[in-house]
């Protein structure tokens, strides 16, 4: 039998061998494919493949000195000049090199073959060269880092988001069963009501928020669910929720309305007349979504607290550049509009 240890174990190990596979990928496929274009046909064949794998060396100089120590050291830190003169310094060292070591190479050319000295032209290729490999392996390596990057931060996003979205659900479940456990001896028919309110709204949490977008007609009806059971709670509640223009061709992230209507709820005049105007309308393509409520003496300066705070992090990560926030308060009352560009 294989216990769980055994099991997280074995799927890390496969997990970092695939990651070591795949990045193995990356320096054994551009190492092939230059080892079998190389041409090395001056030489003897039986000093070919050697002389392939040198300069296969020698042109792997160039683009892992720049992936591993120019980039992280020099060009990500932004010191520019230092870049472009550390690589001219390598591409020069790279030359001489050349000149110094064509010596050692003479005897194994065939015999008709000789070393000629170089021409303005073979030193502007060889540059060219030098240049090409330091471009690829810099375009290769900041994509590299740029998918790496996105999907972190995808991932993080993903993460937040879902945090976020168990922050967002009711906390009036222990409240609802027990005014359920009353209406069920004083008025059996609300009762019903309540139960199937009750299941719809938890049924749309249970399996509606997983997606990523839902109809705003759901939403409004789960809204609409929430402030039934909330009423129950509250006799005094004054509740108007109107709803302007057609929204069936809408769809919205699901728990977009919600939080709203539940600070709205949590911060409220219950002392004297507590109040919820809920307004929602379509204009020139943008989805205006307004809550205002009643607030009491009591509650003085709490900026909608850190529920509200939580959905303004939310509408970031899902409408980073289309949408608008806008939060007003006095000393009876606080608002918060939000407008989203479908």
């Amino acid at each position: 039998m294989v216990n769980g240890g055994d099991l997280t174990i074995g799927m890390y190990f496969l997990q970092k061998c695939r990651r070591v596979a795949v990045k193995g990928c990356w320096h054994i496929l551009p190492a092939a494919f230059f080892y079998l274009i190389i041409d090395m046909k001056e030489y003897q064949p039986a000093w070919q493949p050697l002389m392939r794998a040198i300069a296969l060396l020698f042109l792997l100089v160039v683009p892992y000195t720049n992936i591993y120590y120019f980039i992280p050291s020099l060009l990500l830190k932004a010191r520019y000049k230092a870049y472009i003169v550390s690589s001219c310094i390598l591409f020069t060292w790279l030359f001489l090199l050349t000149i110094w070591t064509r010596s050692w190479f003479v005897p194994l050319m065939k015999s008709e073959i000789t070393f000629i000295s170089y021409t303005v032209k073979d030193v502007l290729v060889f540059y060219i060269l030098m240049v090409f490999l330091l471009a690829a392996s810099t375009a290769v390596s900041l994509l590299g880092q740029w998918l790496e990057n996105h999907y972190y931060r995808a991932a993080y996003l993903k993460t937040e988001l879902e945090n976020l979205k168990k922050q967002l659900s009711p906390h009036f479940l222990f409240n609802t069963l027990n005014n359920l456990d009353v209406l069920i001896y004083t008025d059996q028919h609300q009762a019903s009501e309540v139960v199937h309110r009750l299941s719809g709204l938890l049924r749309y949490q249970l399996y509606l928020t997983s997606n990523k977008m839902i109809p705003l007609q759901q939403e409004i009806t789960m809204v609409q669910d929430f402030l039934f059971l909330e009423k129950l709670r509250h006799d005094k509640l004054d509740i108007t929720f109107e709803v302007e223009g057609s929204m069936e061709n809408i769809e919205v992230p699901p728990l977009l309305l919600l939080p709203f209507v539940e600070n709205a709820v949590k911060h409220n005049d219950y002392e004297r007349q507590p109040t919820i105007r809920l307004q929602l309308f379509m204009e020139a393509r943008r989805l205006i979504f307004r809550c205002v409520n009643a607030v009491g003496a009591a509650q003085g300066s709490y900026k909608g607290g850190s529920g509200l705070k939580n959905i303004c992090r939310r509408l970031e990560i899902l409408y980073p550049s289309n949408h608008a926030i806008s939060i007003s308060e006095s000393s009876t009352q606080f608002s918060v509009e939000i407008t989203l560009h479908i």
